[in-house]
């Protein structure tokens, strides 16, 4: 059976203590970064330790490709699912500007906030330029 790296065990073979690497393991991670989860607890879940994990993608190309692949195909997923969302749920746009662009992150603006700049989120600047000014009354008090 071809894991990640379309080498069957047998291929990857070598002389000293047998690779941890098998089609089992690849099928775990295989699974688990294909369904979200980080390369760490990915090879968590493989029984493997996360620099087991980056030692075989530094060394294999195709492995390495087929990783990033993977993580690539679930974000994709992840995306597609809340921009299908966004017309019944319209905070799911927000939510995903606020992850996927800096300017949009309150964290961040936080951020500038800290460091004395303006905190205001962009949409709530360009909502309150479009709002009409109304003249408000002064009442004087004796």
């Amino acid at each position: 059976m071809a894991g990640l790296s379309g080498k069957s065990s047998r291929d990857m073979a070598k002389m000293g203590r047998p690779s941890k690497r098998t089609p089992e393991i690849e099928a775990k991670l295989e699974r688990a970064l294909g369904n979200g989860l980080s390369r760490d607890s990915a090879s968590k879940y493989a029984g493997i330790g996360t620099e087991t994990l980056n030692g075989w993608a530094r060394k294999d190309a195709t492995f390495r490709s087929k990783l990033a692949e993977l993580e690539s195909a679930w974000e994709l997923r992840m995306v597609e699912a809340a921009t299908n969302g966004i017309t019944k749920q319209p905070k799911l746009a927000v939510d995903l500007l606020e992850r996927r662009r800096p300017s949009w992150n309150k964290e961040t603006q936080a951020t500038k906030a800290a460091n004395g700049r303006n905190t205001i989120a962009p949409a709530l600047v360009i909502a309150l330029m479009a709002a009409p000014e109304k003249q408000a009354k002064v009442i004087e008090v004796q």
